[in-house]
């Protein structure tokens, strides 16, 4: 058996050495090798090429045709459990009795809990929003640049929202901290 290349979608290039003017370099290092077999199993399977946001590597991922429904996803920040509305919330709908088998019970209290967590998440600030339209920008901003590698001011543009994601990423990362070492008494050294 040998390896073949799954087809790829997205970007073209997945590496970019970072730099700018004529020392910018792009090139298609990574790639998902598959054999026959493999491929008899997953004959719809591809790979996708996203924008590589702040590594040299755009990141793949491996994408097929799935008929399977899929589920919403619960999400849930351990911060949320620290703030004093946590408990009454959660209580004031874990109290309610749901008519059926113990596993539809909770899965109704924890869809019901979703907006409830939802608008806790919501009250907490923005950085987190801060932190996603910063992701946003720059891959835009990388999508664009793919198309015209060479262009001097879309490096620099590219350049400049990595170096805002990072910072937004950093400052969120220094809040987070802040707020563990708070509830501790201790105070982060780096933020």
């Amino acid at each position: 058996m040998q390896a073949l290349s799954l087809p790829m979608q997205g970007c073209s290039f997945t590496w970019h050495n970072c730099s700018e003017g004529n020392r910018s370099l792009w090139k298609r290092l990574d790639r998902m090798l598959v054999n026959d077999l493999w491929l008899m199993h997953w004959p719809n399977a591809y790979c996708l090429s996203l924008t590589p946001r702040t590594s040299d590597h755009s990141p793949l991922v491996l994408g097929g045709y799935s008929d399977a429904p899929r589920a919403g996803v619960f999400r849930f920040d351990n911060f949320l459990a620290r703030s004093p509305e946590f408990t009454p919330a959660v209580h004031n709908v874990w109290q309610h009795h749901i008519v059926g088998t113990s596993m539809y019970a909770v899965t109704r209290k924890l869809k019901a809990l979703k907006p409830v967590f939802r608008a806790q998440r919501k009250r907490k600030g923005d950085l987190a929003l801060n932190v996603k339209l910063a992701a946003e920008f720059l891959t835009i901003a990388q999508t664009i640049l793919h198309m015209d590698r060479h262009n001097g001011l879309l490096l620099h543009l590219e350049s400049c929202c990595r170096l805002i994601f990072l910072k937004a990423t950093k400052i969120e990362q220094c809040m987070a901290m802040v707020k563990r070492r708070r509830s501790m008494h201790v105070l982060p050294e780096n933020c």
